[in-house]
């Protein structure tokens, strides 16, 4: 397979874009090249502070999250759960993250003490954040509502984030490869 028009989007934002403009023929690069270098720490990082718009790779990254979410809604929850028949709450946002490949940290607290935060403002929030409420944590699944794993009573719901009890704190795990 060659180079895509999602290597364009991506290399637009790498650092090292001058070094490969150098190679003799681009499009002779495999896609796998393509991969590791998005995946990189050469590669362009981004904090949750960044002022610009998220890229073609994050872009498909969030919907794939959100997609996998979506698809447990029903399941059941358990207590130290990260599927594939129960989730627990930070286990649900563990496993929808890694299947784009990034690594997120396995609890509520890590999560909080290990992640970019972002403002938990309007028009700051992207489908696929990490909402956090003390204890616990949820996907952000755009226009106000939450995929999560509740307890046992609920299992994975989607819901309108409550106005009466919002999250705490924001955090969004672009660029945490692992």
């Amino acid at each position: 397979m060659r180079v895509s028009s999602l290597f364009v989007a991506r290399s637009a934002s790498l650092a090292s874009l001058a070094s490969l403009a150098s190679l003799a023929s681009l499009a002779s690069l495999s896609l796998a090249s393509v991969v590791l270098l998005g995946c990189s720490s050469a590669g362009s990082r981004r904090t949750a502070s960044s002022a610009e718009p998220p890229d073609a790779l994050e872009l498909r990254d969030h919907g794939t999250v959100m997609n996998f979410a979506w698809a447990q809604v029903g399941k059941r929850y358990c207590w130290g759960g990260t599927g594939p028949s129960c989730f627990d709450c930070s286990g649900l946002v563990q496993t929808a993250w890694a299947t784009v490949g990034v690594r997120v940290p396995r609890t509520a607290d890590a999560i909080a003490s290990e992640l970019p935060e972002v403002p938990l403002e309007a028009g700051q929030l992207r489908a696929g954040d990490i909402l956090w409420w003390p204890g616990h944590v949820g996907l952000y699944a755009g226009n106000g509502w939450v995929v999560e794993a509740l307890d046992r009573r609920h299992g994975v719901i989607r819901r309108a984030i409550s106005v009466q009890r919002p999250p705490h704190r924001a955090f969004r795990p672009w660029g945490q490869s692992g």
